[in-house]
């Protein structure tokens, strides 16, 4: 108690008032952390059915078929050119193989004129008699030849996948 009396009294009357405020915001407050909850475990679902991403085992394709092949071009022009054709078939491929899982080209990071070219397929057959058979992919190694797009050397190489990583999401 202060000199007059009354000091402690407005603290007490202003805790009171905070008790009350407190009692009028607890359901919100409660609905809100459920939401939240809910909310979370949702979305940890959601992530996990469409892309969450399991190592070894799961995948769709286990033991799918990888065809790699690295160019080296002979000039950045011929390489540009090579892409432009690779382009019009990788659309093909997209709209019209089901089976080819990925196909893709990437540059090396130290070499413009090195070109990796990755092709994943469900399985050998995909590659050798849907993909290496279709009129584009003909196409395409008829218009190399004919505009003359010249390669320093080309190496490939097939693997099976052996399903111990991760390949497959939908980020």
């Amino acid at each position: 108690m202060g000199l007059f009396g009354n000091e402690e009294r407005p603290q007490k009357l202003e805790r009171e008032h905070d008790k009350e405020k407190a009692k009028q915001l607890a359901p919100a407050a409660l609905a809100t952390h459920l939401a939240f909850a809910v909310g979370g475990f949702l979305l940890s679902k959601v992530v996990k059915k469409i892309g969450g991403r399991k190592v070894g085992g799961g995948k769709r394709h286990p033991g799918a078929y990888v065809f790699v092949i690295r160019f080296k071009f002979a000039s950045v022009d011929d390489r540009d050119a090579w892409f432009k054709k690779f382009k019009i078939l990788a659309e093909y491929v997209a709209d019209n193989e089901p089976t080819t899982l990925a196909y893709e080209a990437a540059v090396a990071e130290d070499d413009p004129l090195e070109v990796l070219a990755y092709e994943r397929y469900v399985d050998k057959d995909a590659l050798h008699e849907i993909h290496e058979r279709s009129t584009p992919y003909l196409r395409l190694k008829d218009d190399v030849k004919s505009e003359g797009i010249e390669y320093k050397s080309v190496v490939s190489q097939s693997y099976y996948e052996q399903d111990l990583g991760f390949m497959e999401t939908k980020f």
